[in-house]
């Protein structure tokens, strides 16, 4: 059974966000895929509600070989994600989690050009669907005076840390972090609304994601965290505790 979500209708400060960090295997959307996954929940106000990350297996290539673009960036190999969810896998848990919230990302462009695409090519996403969105590295000249709006330069001026740059987990814990330092900023300054409130608006009113709802559910039970079996793997909720 699809549905939509009416989350965003039930929480009185309006709709939260889902944070998401990707690691890919190159620049292109159509031609290139995701790796890796982490979505981080936050509520109105960035309290934190709630995380997952999976490696993603993009499937053999024309020679039979998983192609995985620059390891020296990601630190990923074909071994890591053999045997890992396919999108398809996860996109029904994707679209849940996004639906009727903001969905924050540090270079959005990137991360929902390719979430869109993937999306969009299961039919998971109404096509031509803006996603509402928010970029905290084209918002941190707004919340921060480091001149450079890289994710480590950004979050070093912020005073949040970043253990692992280029693992979408940690990359998306540092991503929230740096949201949360832009609301606190924003309250600081008087203001009840953040800057981004038409995201927001667009957010409790987008109905362009669908889901099958045993399909989401069956997906939390595939997540493949680098380097871990999922029996070892920890909550990454507990990692977003300490930040």
């Amino acid at each position: 059974m699809r549905g939509m979500s009416s989350s965003a209708s039930a929480r009185p400060l309006g709709p939260g966000y889902a944070v998401v960090d990707l690691e890919t295997t190159g620049l292109s959307p159509s031609a290139d895929a995701i790796l890796e996954i982490s979505l981080v929940h936050l509520n109105a106000r960035g309290g934190i509600e709630g995380a997952w990350t999976s490696l993603v297996d993009p499937g053999p290539g024309p020679d039979g070989t998983r192609e995985v673009g620059p390891t020296f960036i990601h630190g990923l190999t074909s071994s890591d994600v053999i045997g890992a969810p396919r999108i398809a896998d996860l996109a029904d848990l994707i679209a849940r989690d996004l639906a009727g919230r903001v969905v924050v990302a540090h270079n959005a462009r990137f991360d929902l050009g390719f979430l869109s695409h993937a999306l969009g090519s299961l039919g998971i996403l109404d096509a031509d669907a803006p996603i509402p969105q928010v970029c905290t590295m084209r918002r941190a000249r707004d919340y921060l005076t480091t001149p450079s709006r890289r994710l480590t330069a950004c979050c070093e001026a912020a005073g949040i840390p970043l253990a692992a740059h280029h693992t979408a987990l940690d990359d998306a814990l540092a991503c929230a972090g740096l949201l949360r330092h832009y609301l606190a900023v924003s309250r600081e300054r008087g203001q009840d609304r953040p800057a981004w409130g038409e995201a927001l608006d667009a957010a409790a009113a987008f109905t362009g994601l669908r889901w099958d709802d045993q399909r989401a559910d069956a997906a939390r039970s595939r997540l493949a965290m680098r380097g871990r079996t999922r029996a070892a793997a920890p909550d990454p909720t507990d990692a977003i505790r300490s930040h």
